[in-house]
């Protein structure tokens, strides 16, 4: 019996052991804070830039990214609208984009760091149609990103 005990006590240090997992460090790009904004404000049918805006945990500006954005309409059939750009000044991009008809969209921006790794971040927002009038809770500009 006391043969039987030391056994299961042992196989019970066995997987205590191995179920302590080891701390995971987020990387670089995990801890990033990006912010887009969109002009001209709010945002309409037509022409117009994103404005993305990147610093590091300690609140200091990043810049040498590549950022590619991909615009989509939250309704299937339509094609998306893709734009790109590189450097930034002071951690702010600036990404000339057009939006192709009014509606509910969702940006997804891909951020590759100068040293290779990247992230990605979600924007939803409403885009007013030539003449429409806007619904004020959806038509903001400044967009939050989603998880």
């Amino acid at each position: 019996m006391a043969f039987f005990r030391l056994m299961v006590a042992g196989l019970l240090l066995i997987v205590a052991a191995g179920c302590r997992g080891q701390a995971v460090t987020p990387t670089p790009a995990e801890n990033l804070s990006v912010e887009m904004a969109v002009e001209p404000d709010p945002a309409r049918v037509g022409e117009a830039a994103l404005v993305v805006t990147i610093t590091d945990a300690g609140g200091q500006p990043v810049d040498g990214a590549k950022i590619g954005a991909r615009g989509d309409m939250s309704h299937a059939g339509m094609a998306p609208v893709l734009a790109e750009v590189e450097g930034g000044q002071d951690g702010r991009y600036r990404i000339p984009f057009e939006w192709t008809m009014g509606g509910d969209w969702f940006v997804e921006l891909t951020i590759t760091l100068p040293d290779g790794t990247t992230t990605s971040r979600r924007f939803d927002l409403s885009v007013s149609g030539e003449g429409a009038s806007m619904d004020m809770n959806m038509g903001m500009a400044t967009a939050e990103a989603t998880p």
